[in-house]
């Protein structure tokens, strides 16, 4: 291949999802390098036995998120936990017992700098490393203990931007405690924790009858995305990515989701585009269906990834993919004439390439657009997810709709 080769643009995008001899295409390394390819955030999360740190942890990224994830131990006092569906990574350390805070403190800070040490010799540090931690103290408690110093110590000697969480605030009634506590942070750790205390109540419960509701939780998001920047060894690339990440992963603010969500599946979009035109510009007659075809399969596992939509519903999937025979690629027409174009000596590879590719992209680009919109409206505000009809006539008719807007624009 050439250096200039549009073969290497559609093949990096399709990675080992196609095989190209027999021209088939595997839907589920698709579905899988979909979620391998949203942006990532890892947390680390560290505090006292019976803190609250799994209720936190459902309160902002959604119900029984912390059983979700799949297991990874890595020590007796740290496992990983990853979330896919939301680019997600928990490292949990064990609760730290009053009683024998020492011995299992120092073996926690062994393992958790062990673990930091592998991140960053590993191939890729700036996906592996904890990008932010909570610290999770109880509000209730008497006082900060030293083992709550130790671990901010920890958090500062390693860089990693930490965000103090106050759990189970009852405000004025604990309003004393923070402020002493905060004293106390504040002297012993300087300036590292720069004012990022959060008091917060993760569910809600009842006092005599009266219902008290959840509190706090978008000053975490809000101090959480603030202090990403300071994200060691990073560049302003990754950063975005990280804050990108927490807003589409987050359940708290259902409006910086969806457009999190949205602007992750535009990008994708384009990148499909790109890709799709770089197929229709091979110059070799009709050798570019298949490719564009499973550029465009791979681009609405990407959107389904961006979006949330439940992997098992394989029947949007599937009934898309009928659609791509009608609005992509069966555009015979144009598509067939830049083929045909390649035919020709004089027009050969350069005339006939461009108006494939041109058409393939355009094609693409209403595609992905179209689907993002349907996905839009059909975007639960009060959720935070999309609710998909159990009947998908009315889904369809809205997609093909609004396919034939974008591609008359896109023209």
């Amino acid at each position: 291949m050439s250096n200039h080769d549009p073969r290497k643009a559609y093949e990096k995008y399709l990675g080992d999802t196609v095989n190209y001899e027999t021209q088939e295409f595997d839907t589920n390394k698709a579905k899988q390098k979909a979620l391998n390819e949203k942006d990532k955030l890892n947390i680390l999360l560290i505090g006292a036995t019976g803190v609250g740190k799994s209720t936190l942890l459902n309160a902002v990224f959604g119900d029984d998120v912390a059983k979700a994830g799949v297991g990874e131990p890595m020590t007796q006092e740290l496992k990983k936990y990853h979330i896919p569906s939301k680019g997600l990574t928990l490292w949990d350390t064990k609760g730290i017992e009053a009683k024998d805070y020492q011995g299992t403190l120092g073996q926690l800070k062994t393992d958790i700098q062990a673990a930091i040490d592998e991140a960053l010799n590993s191939d890729n540090p700036e996906l592996n490393l904890p990008h932010v931690a909570w610290l999770c103290i109880k509000e209730t408690s008497s006082r900060v203990e030293e083992r709550d110093i130790e671990l901010l110590e920890l958090m500062r000697d390693n860089r990693i931007p930490t965000v103090v969480v106050f759990t189970n605030t009852q405000h004025e009634n604990t309003e004393a405690f923070f402020q002493a506590a905060t004293n106390v942070i504040d002297e012993k750790m300087g300036a590292f924790v720069q004012n990022r205390y959060v008091r917060v109540n993760s569910c809600v419960y009842s006092v005599m009858g009266i219902s008290v509701p959840t509190s706090g939780l978008k000053d975490l998001l809000d101090k959480t995305f603030q202090c990403l920047p300071e994200v060691k060894s990073n560049s302003q690339h990754h950063v975005n990515n990280y804050r990108e990440a927490l807003l589409k992963a987050q359940m708290i603010d259902y409006e910086k989701k969806l457009c999190a969500m949205i602007d992750g599946a535009t990008q994708k979009v384009n990148y499909a585009t790109a890709a799709a035109g770089a197929a229709g510009a091979i110059p070799i007659p009709f050798s570019d269906m298949f490719a564009i075809t499973a550029v465009q399969t791979t681009m609405i596992y990407q959107i389904n990834a961006e979006f949330e939509v439940d992997k098992e519903l394989n029947s949007i999937t599937s009934t898309l993919m009928g659609i791509l025979g009608t609005t992509g690629l069966a555009q015979v027409g144009r598509t067939v004439v830049g083929s045909l174009l390649k035919f020709i000596p004089g027009a050969g590879s350069v005339a006939g390439a461009a108006i494939s590719g041109t058409v393939a992209a355009g094609i693409t680009k209403s595609i992905g657009e179209a689907y993002i919109q349907v996905l839009k409206s059909y975007y639960n505000m009060e959720t935070g997810k999309v609710d998909i009809p159990p009947h998908m006539t009315g889904f369809l008719d809205m997609f093909k709709t609004v396919y034939e807007q974008k591609k008359a624009l896109n023209k």
